[in-house]
């Protein structure tokens, strides 16, 4: 959001600050798993805060399904755990 463009085009011709955005992501998230949608999620880098990991582990269907990947070889891990739970899914009608 402190950027020149975001999502939302120009962050300097908008009123959008942190706080809507993440008000808007914890929405979505939360609307998803209302819908039954399973939702993981991946930090990648080692510069992320505490405060932001939150965010993420919270829009995650669970604790268990939120994943910290600091450097390349952890996202290749985290994404060889996530294809191993994805492929025991099983659809039913």
């Amino acid at each position: 959001v402190n950027g020149t463009y975001s999502s939302y085009w120009f962050t300097n011709k908008n009123d959008i600050n942190v706080t809507a955005l993440n008000d808007r992501f914890a929405e979505t998230c939360q609307a998803l798993k209302d819908q039954g949608v399973i939702i993981y999620t991946v930090t990648f880098t080692s510069n992320i805060n505490n405060t932001t990991k939150g965010y993420y582990r919270n829009c995650a269907t669970s604790p268990s399904q939120y994943f910290d990947a600091p450097s390349q070889s952890d996202l290749i891990d985290v994404f060889e755990q996530i294809s191993r739970e994805l492929a025991n899914l099983h659809i039913s009608g």
